[in-house]
């Protein structure tokens, strides 16, 4: 299985680098940029630069790959916003968007770029205006939340918390300052009063449809095998996490492996739907393993 997996996402990360173009970009569409340049570098959905680059960190890309760094430094530029301190797109009725910003602290810690103060600023503001309601917030139109029903409606969005977890979680705890650990801790609470993935008002139920289907790469959404790959590298032991991790095991198949059950239209495929996928189970193996399962 090692060598396999090794062989696989060699000839993936192979192939994602030669689709990239002499501007360090992938799947750049002159046509949408010039009519949507708003979009640029975030669109088109899943195949542009900042999806790719999270497909790579997914795919545990070497860190070092000199191509890597120009494409990192372009998204930053592009939506790095010094006024707020934080990454933002121009879509004032979705400002702030904490799944971006978790995304980009995700890649600049994953690629080893140098912690910078921009990322310092942008963790101590979701530090201290990142929300964790459960049905009961009316988002005010004033500064910080600007309306942003998307994010902080009367539920904050799951995926923006669950994209916050991931991307603190590889600032290496030595590295965390006491704003970033404060802040992941709230995202695990609210990860676990969820159970990972269902419902807090209706236990019977996922909090979404597409949780508990096993999804590789997560982009912005979060499957419940990525939320529990995220609760053993920080190393969390609980209770909470029970019923996801039968789920989990329940899905293994006769010879020990997982099924790709949603496929996304990435720029590469990485495996087919309903077939064995060596990512997720390299994940889904990860977990159980570490919670002894």
């Amino acid at each position: 299985m090692d060598t396999e997996i090794a062989d696989i996402r060699k000839h993936a990360i192979e192939k994602i680098l030669l689709a990239q173009d002499d501007s360090f970009r992938w799947g750049f569409d002159e046509k949408q940029a010039r009519e949507r340049p708003e979009y640029l570098y975030y669109s088109p959905n899943f195949k542009s630069t900042l999806w790719t680059l999270l497909l790579l960190a997914d795919l545990k890309a070497p860190a070092n790959l000199p191509q890597l760094k120009p494409s990192i430094r372009l998204i930053t530029g592009r939506f790095y916003d010094p006024e707020h301190g934080i990454f933002r797109l121009p879509d004032m009725c979705r400002f702030p968007i904490p799944c971006l910003n978790g995304n980009m602290i995700y890649l600049h810690h994953y690629f080893e770029t140098v912690h910078s103060e921009t990322l310092d600023k942008t963790i101590g503001f979701f530090a201290a205006n990142q929300r964790f309601d459960d049905g009961d917030f009316k988002t005010p139109k004033t500064h910080p939340y600007c309306s942003n029903i998307f994010c902080y409606g009367k539920h904050t969005c799951y995926w923006g918390v669950t994209k916050l977890l991931k991307g603190i979680s590889f600032i290496p705890r030595t590295q965390r300052t006491k704003e970033a650990q404060q802040l992941i801790e709230n995202c695990i609470a609210f990860v676990l009063h969820h159970e990972v993935c269902f419902s807090s008002h209706d236990g019977d139920k996922f909090l979404h449809r597409d949780v508990g289907q096993l999804t590789f790469p997560n982009f912005y959404k979060s499957d419940f095998l990525e939320i529990l790959w995220l609760l053993a590298r920080e190393e969390v032991h609980d209770r909470k996490m029970s019923r996801a991790l039968q789920l989990l095991q329940s899905k293994m198949k006769d010879g020990g492996f997982w099924e790709l059950e949603k496929s996304m239209n990435i720029i590469v495929s990485i495996g087919q739907r309903d077939c064995a996928n060596a990512f997720i189970t390299e994940r889904a193996t990860e977990v159980l393993e570490y919670c002894g399962c």
